[in-house]
């Protein structure tokens, strides 16, 4: 199998599986592949993670279509964890911001930041002192990001979002894919245009153009390979396979690449199945 055409396996099977434990079936029979069997991947469509879902459910679906929902999607990706977002909600801290109630709450959990990524946050402050610090900086600033934000692209967007203080290209781009989901971002032109290559997905893709694994020139093109990649999907993908959008090959590519080293017996995930 072609590296180009085991990518989009990957994202198929892993879809499956996706579908498989959601119906209930056994893990056992989820899938044949003992890496996928045994390893924990994210799902191709971000939309179907745990997180995520909780969060659409709970607090961006609610306010799609009103202005609370950029400062509640910024509040809520800085900690990116449900029992925190049960925190804020159950405080209305998603809308109404009081950064003395947040600290006093939010630091009776045990855990109230996300393991999957790192958070950056400023020096001499710990976690939570310092991301409600950059919340302050956004929270103070939320009517003219709105008017920013309103209608334009996700690329312009992703730069105005990192503007802020350790807003990073990461960060920047997790708020923005979710805002694509509501009133500001929704009928964005550059959704099937337009991603932000992080180094799992520059790597994905150096593995399917056959480059050294490491490479990661800023000035290679890499959105246009995986515009690419893209168009060639409904040539890979079994008809009637959820449409993809440009994240979706982003982050695909990103979990592809773990698959691979796997598979290459060049390391494994963090995650594995007990």
């Amino acid at each position: 199998m072609e590296p180009v055409e085991r990518f989009f396996w990957w994202i198929e099977e892993r879809h499956r599986i996706f579908r498989r434990r959601n119906a209930g079936i056994s893990r056992d029979d989820w899938t044949k592949d003992e890496i996928l069997k045994s390893y924990r991947f994210t799902n191709p469509f971000r939309e179907n993670d745990k997180t995520t879902i909780w969060f659409r459910e709970n607090m961006r679906d609610p306010l799609k279509n009103r202005s609370e929902v950029l400062m509640a999607t910024i509040i809520f990706r800085w900690f990116n964890l449900i029992e925190t977002g049960e925190t804020l909600l159950s405080n209305n801290l998603h809308v109404d911001w009081k950064p003395e109630l947040a600290r006093q709450e939010i630091k009776k959990q045990q855990k109230y930041i996300t393991g999957g990524y790192i958070i950056k946050s400023p020096n001499g402050m710990d976690k939570v002192d310092g991301i409600i610090w950059c919340i302050d900086q956004m929270w103070e600033q939320r009517d003219n990001l709105i008017n920013e934000l309103k209608d334009s692209s996700l690329h312009r967007s992703w730069h105005v979002v990192m503007q802020f203080p350790y807003q990073g290209p990461f960060m920047s781009y997790e708020i923005i894919t979710d805002l694509r989901h509501t009133y500001l971002l929704n009928e964005a032109k550059d959704i099937y245009t337009w991603a932000n290559a992080g180094p799992g997905a520059m790597r994905g893709l150096n593995r399917i153009y056959g480059r050294e694994l490491n490479y990661t020139s800023r000035k290679h093109d890499w959105n246009e390979e995986m515009l690419e990649l893209l168009k060639f999907s409904s040539e890979y993908l079994s008809e009637g396979f959820p449409k993809l959008e440009m994240r979706d090959i982003e982050h695909s590519l990103c979990e592809f690449d773990k698959y691979e080293r796997v598979r290459n017996g060049e390391g494994a995930p963090r995650g594995r199945y007990p």
